[in-house]
């Protein structure tokens, strides 16, 4: 009988223990605030894109995405004007998956921390 209070006595202790341990750090969701960029040239012009990445709200694991993207037309063999776009928008992210989400148009960024990239289906960014 007594045997078996101090079984569960070290047991809690040792659930105690265990839930108080440092949670595992996630190299990915450490890894993903930054400037990532993307750059292609073909025939018809110049692209440059350019993704700002910041943590919005720790605790739901929320984050900010500033797209600045600029295209340099070439028509006739002339470049013309140049076009820009900014756009800002949101994403969540997934700990299970270790993916963002973009809230508004459900685009999945996945993240290679070993040769810093991020991947935006298949547009390929580098991150500075």
């Amino acid at each position: 009988m007594q045997f078996k209070y101090i079984l569960m006595i070290h047991l809690l202790i040792l659930f105690w223990i265990y839930g108080c341990r440092e949670p595992k750090p996630d190299p990915v969701r450490e890894f993903i605030p930054g400037t990532y960029i993307r750059f292609s040239q073909h025939e018809f012009g110049t692209e440059y894109d350019t993704l700002v990445i910041s943590l919005q709200n720790n605790s739901a694991n929320e984050y900010k995405i500033i797209r600045k993207w600029k295209y340099e037309r070439v028509l006739d063999g002339q470049p013309i004007e140049p076009e820009y776009k900014r756009v800002i928008t949101a994403a969540i992210y997934s700990i299970e998956n270790n993916f963002l989400r973009e809230t508004e148009t459900g685009d999945i960024y996945s993240f290679d921390t070993k040769e810093k990239l991020l991947f935006n289906g298949p547009l390929k960014y580098k991150k500075l």
